[in-house]
């Protein structure tokens, strides 16, 4: 669909959805069938418009297509009679079929019925690879070989070792003058590259030299693009616990596009169990909204649709806040380990817990059981990911990870990432009344100039990281425990750099928001749709290179409205007639 049209779409989504959010606030329990339809047909239309409406990559068969909604109502039954949700008798019998299976199994009816739901979703798959092609070439290049050859490439080699190879096989790079230095994110000479062969077929044995040939030849020639370009990517960024799941898959299964196609929709059918189980915890009209934040945020699709694995993070955090809201805590501390283990940026989801439970052990002296077993799982299972790695990948992994992550950390700007620190630079670098005149649409972003080094920043910008955190815990005051865990997103955005492609996860913290009935919470969820309303209006403003500062910015006002909010209905509480302090005050 033409690009301009698609943003015209997704902005009446988005405005659609707050004004159901207003409708909410006002109808209270009234009109509940009404607003659930309405809530469900918004979130689909923008999945359906995340998925660039249905075409996928390469086209794709409707009757394909059209056996998704029945996959997903099916799914969605099997988990609500999983955590018994639901009276229907249909459901009711499905329920007592699963409690006689958990009692035999001795594990939780969710779980088998979360089971049940990812082998729907891969059966599905199997039988959409040929009629549905999900294939990222680029993505799967980068994760696919990655994974398989990860002792062999590491994270700096790669694009050096592909270069190696084709110069012996298919010469698709031949006449590439650069690939990017995965160590600085510098572009080197191929001749430099050339002049490491040594090195670089050393790290092989022979076979497996000869396998990585032959699957990049394969790689290459079912899929034409331009791979000069595709060296000149950032590299990969999985951690040893992603590739210690990922690497056995690659091993198995053959690089042909039929299974390429299987391994592009492994990511959905985690997401399809995701946002099956998320309506029986946190009801349905929460999990209509995390859909559509979901599928609103810009990016997503073209980026990671179609790769490895990618939300393998995603699927393990929404689950441990699932798992949280149920009371399984050391069970949700397994998947948070897991997810800090595979991708790092999570664990601020675990501080913004933290935070919370801060406040309430300033106030009780006390950490309940069921924290205690949520950082015992959490550890636990941390500790297994590394181990688990070191064994296959040697001990130097973990070292290796750590330079690839602080690489990304010091790296320049570029429109596809939002952060704190953009933000602050175009305001610290520059000249206030610079900032004031083009606050909006800047001439330069500030980040990405040569002369411009964010370490003689860092003390005005550590406390302004530290200030936007104090925000996010006046914000955490009213949340309940789950809700803490659920912002997280907003302290990524504070102190890290991650990638916007990631930033689907903020469907995570508007599931949250959703479960609030306070207005800063409404604030805030309105803030995170106006955002990316913004983002589609500014991209048609033909000011397309600055979009991830302003989304940055965005998301900065909409943290401080919020937390104004916040502020002002605690002052008037407190003022209110027949309030302690408010008597005291007026004595």
């Amino acid at each position: 669909m033409n690009h301009f049209i698609s943003g015209i779409l997704k902005l009446g989504l988005l405005e659609a959805s707050i004004g159901l959010l207003l409708i909410d606030r006002l109808a209270g329990e009234r009109f509940e069938r009404e607003r659930r339809i309405a809530a469900l047909t918004l979130s689909f239309a923008m999945l359906f418009a995340w998925s660039n409406y249905g075409t996928l990559r390469g086209g794709a068969s409707f009757w394909i297509l059209a056996s998704v909604v029945p996959t997903i109502l099916g799914a969605a039954w099997v988990m609500r009679a999983g955590f018994g949700e639901g009276s229907g008798e249909r459901t009711q019998a499905l329920r007592a079929t699963l409690e006689r299976w958990a009692s035999a199994l001795r594990i939780p009816a969710a779980a088998i019925a979360g089971v049940l739901v990812l082998g729907l979703g891969l059966i599905w798959a199997a039988l959409a690879r040929e009629g549905a092609p999900l294939v990222h070439a680029h993505e799967q290049f980068h994760f696919y070989l990655a994974a398989k050859y990860q002792k062999e490439v590491g994270w700096f080699d790669l694009y050096r070792a592909a270069l190696i190879a084709d110069r012996e096989s298919v010469h698709v790079l031949d006449g590439a003058t650069h690939a990017r230095d995965n160590t600085t994110f510098e572009l080197e000479p191929v001749e430099a590259v050339y002049a490491q062969s040594d090195r670089l077929r050393a790290r092989f044995t022979p076979e497996r030299f000869e396998a990585f040939k032959q699957d990049w030849a394969a790689l290459t020639r079912a899929w034409p693009m331009d791979w000069k370009g595709v060296i000149r990517d950032h590299g990969n960024s999985n951690s040893p616990a992603w590739s210690v799941i990922a690497a056995p898959i690659a091993r198995a299964i053959s690089l042909t596009p039929a299974n390429q196609s299987f391994l592009g929709w492994l990511d959905l059918v985690l997401m399809l169990v995701l946002f099956t189980a998320l309506p029986a915890c946190f009801g349905w009209r929460a999990a209509a909204v995390g859909l559509l934040i979901w599928a609103g945020v810009p990016f997503v699709f073209d980026y990671l649709a179609g790769s490895l694995l990618r939300w393998d993070w995603l699927f393990a955090l929404g689950l441990a806040a699932c798992l949280m809201q149920r009371g399984r805590w050391g069970a949700a501390g397994v998947c948070f380990g897991y997810a800090v283990a595979t991708k790092l940026f999570p664990i601020l989801f675990g501080v913004a817990l933290a935070l919370k439970l801060g406040l309430e052990w300033r106030r009780t002296r006390q950490l309940s059981r069921e924290h205690r077993r949520f950082v015992v799982g959490t550890f636990a299972a941390g500790l297994v990911m590394v181990v688990a790695a070191a064994l296959p990948f040697g001990p130097d992994c973990w070292p290796e990870y750590a330079r690839r992550i602080q690489t990304a950390q010091v790296e320049k700007f570029y429109s596809n990432q939002y952060s704190l620190k953009t933000v602050y630079l175009q305001l610290a670098a520059g000249s206030p009344g610079e900032f004031l005149s083009h606050w909006y649409r800047p001439l330069e972003i500030l980040q990405g100039r040569a002369d411009v080094d964010a370490s003689q920043h860092s003390f005005g910008l550590l406390l302004v990281r530290i200030g936007f955190s104090l925000l996010v815990l006046v914000l955490l005051r009213r949340a309940t425990d789950v809700q803490a865990f659920l912002l997280g997103p907003f302290l990524v955005f504070a102190w890290l750099t991650v990638n916007a492609y990631y930033w689907n996860m903020l469907g995570l913290a508007a599931v949250g928001l959703a479960t609030r009935k306070d207005t800063p919470a409404l604030v805030w969820l309105v803030g995170l749709h106006v955002t990316f309303m913004n983002f589609y209006l500014y991209q048609h403003l033909n000011a397309g290179f600055a979009e991830g500062y302003v989304t940055g910015l965005f998301l900065l006002l909409a943290t401080v409205a919020a937390a104004g909010v916040e502020l002002w209905s605690s002052r008037a509480q407190r003022a209110a007639p027949g309030d302690a302090s408010a008597s005291t005050q007026a004595t």
